[in-house]
């Protein structure tokens, strides 16, 4: 698909712009450059360094005007990784090009959940796909995870777990609940314990108990100004899921008898690794929707409509704030 970036900050080309795209896809500039299937035909971005660091690695050209950069490279394909709050107003330009088929925006699609289902709704109309940049539910250790929770051979009787999370409820811990959804079906109801606004007042961050279809997990907020710390554990009557550093690093224990106090159990010392791929997160996320394109029945993706609801309850735990 040929395809078009607006947007060229941290995830659109700063995270990995001096590393081998062949090494690393953490950003859309790498993935796109990486993967046979996208041919990269432009980008856009309002500064005028970044225009010129984009030609100078892809040596395709920006443009400073959006409009006329779809109209001159009509693309197939649109990847929208501008700041949360111009979305909308983007998103209705990119609208204006008729050879598109699908638009990735960067999450969360909006803070607003009457704007986000109006963005959800004006590419249905324009028959669209919009699909949403939770890049950590592409990734092949999701699936592993998931079936390591949920074993086809057994019956999970109980799971709880606990996220830490920080820089807004919303902006980042919007990524581990759309992951846990991925894991233990809808999020069914937030009961909120203790308020905090550590990063921004356009943002919450409580401590909150999120139920899930097959589970309840606390979510802690920790201070981003401190440092940064994403991490989920969950337990269930089977074994224990450690998901670290934001995915970074991924174990799995087993429950095993105690050889020491016969008829206890204990988890496993064994801590098998599940393969995090972090570092090709990128190019996952292209190669999902890719294969979504050419046959929606092969992979899930995560598609914006998918996302409202969640967007309409941790909306509605802001204003309840």
């Amino acid at each position: 698909m040929k395809v078009f970036i607006v947007g060229l900050g941290q995830i659109g080309m700063g995270y990995d712009y001096k590393e081998d795209y062949h090494v690393s896809c953490l950003t859309h500039l790498n993935a796109i450059l990486a993967h046979d299937g996208y041919e990269l035909v432009g980008g856009f971005d309002v500064s005028l360094e970044r225009r010129n660091m984009f030609e100078s690695k892809s040596k395709v050209k920006c443009f400073d005007d959006l409009l006329d950069g779809l109209t001159k490279t009509n693309p197939d394909f649109v990847i929208l990784s501008t700041p949360t709050e111009t979305h909308f107003e983007i998103l209705k330009t990119i609208l204006k090009q008729k050879s598109l088929k699908a638009i990735l925006c960067e999450k969360p699609v909006s803070y607003d959940d009457e704007e986000a289902t109006q963005m959800v709704n004006l590419c249905e109309q324009n028959n669209i796909k919009l699909f949403v940049n939770y890049q950590r539910f592409y990734l092949p250790s999701s699936d592993v995870i998931k079936k390591k929770l949920f074993p086809s051979h057994k019956k999970i009787e109980f799971l709880k777990g606990v996220c830490w999370y920080s820089k807004g409820l919303i902006h980042n811990g919007s990524h581990f609940i759309n992951l846990l959804e991925s894991w233990l079906g809808n999020l069914e109801s937030i009961e909120s314990i203790v308020s905090h606004n550590y990063w921004s007042n356009e943002d919450i961050e409580p401590d909150a108990l999120f139920s899930f279809q097959r589970g309840k997990v606390f979510f802690i907020s920790s201070r981003e100004s401190d440092f940064s710390h994403y991490s989920i554990e969950l337990i269930t009557s089977e074994g224990k899921l450690s998901y670290k550093n934001g995915g970074d690093e991924i174990y799995w224990q087993n429950k095993v008898p105690d050889p020491t106090f016969p008829g206890y159990t204990i988890l496993s010392k064994e801590m098998e690794e599940i393969e995090s791929n972090h570092l090709k997160s990128q190019y996952f996320v292209l190669d999902k929707i890719l294969k979504f394109m050419e046959n929606s029945n092969s992979v899930a993706v995560c598609e914006a409509f998918s996302t409202l609801n969640m967007i309409r309850m941790l909306r509605k735990l802001k204003v309840e704030k």
